[in-house]
């Protein structure tokens, strides 16, 4: 990845910045916008870094394509963020498109155990339901700001 030695130290404030935005929130509709909406930044800082530039007309999903087209060294990382975020997206997308959809289904916080279960990040509070969601989202941030990338 393109990275500037300003980017080696603030990185790692991100993750705990991204955590510290979503545990003011209570409303797990909330912290699902609020989250997608952080890893929408994050994801283009990640594109910007990389030369991917023009994002402006981008959606989400084409986003994580332009993602899936940069070279990484670790690909099975770079496979599971992807996966993550294309989850988290159908997620973001029932929430905004169908009434009905109930956020305490169970499929929320399986993405987030998922992620927690595989990637590394920093643990600020104790678990609990809501927190454990709120980790997932600084956890992801984290990993996609530090993937290796080839030049």
């Amino acid at each position: 990845m393109t990275k500037g030695k300003s980017d080696n130290i603030i990185d790692p404030l991100i993750e705990w910045a991204v955590f510290c935005h979503l545990d003011q929130k209570t409303d797990l509709e909330l912290i699902l916008l609020k989250g997608h909406l952080l890893l929408e930044t994050i994801l283009e800082t990640v594109l910007r870094r990389n030369k991917v530039t023009k994002l402006d007309n981008y959606s989400f999903n084409r986003k994580i394509t332009a993602l899936e087209k940069i070279d990484s060294e670790d690909l099975s990382t770079k496979g599971f963020i992807i996966l993550s975020l294309r989850e988290i997206n159908r997620l973001r997308n029932k929430v905004a498109h169908e009434f009905n959809f109930d956020i305490a289904n169970g499929e929320f916080e399986a993405w987030a155990i998922n992620i927690l279960d595989n990637l590394k990040g920093e643990k600020f509070s104790r678990y609990t339901f809501r927190t454990k969601i709120v980790h997932s989202f600084s956890v992801l941030s984290k990993n996609m700001l530090e993937m290796k990338i080839l030049a």
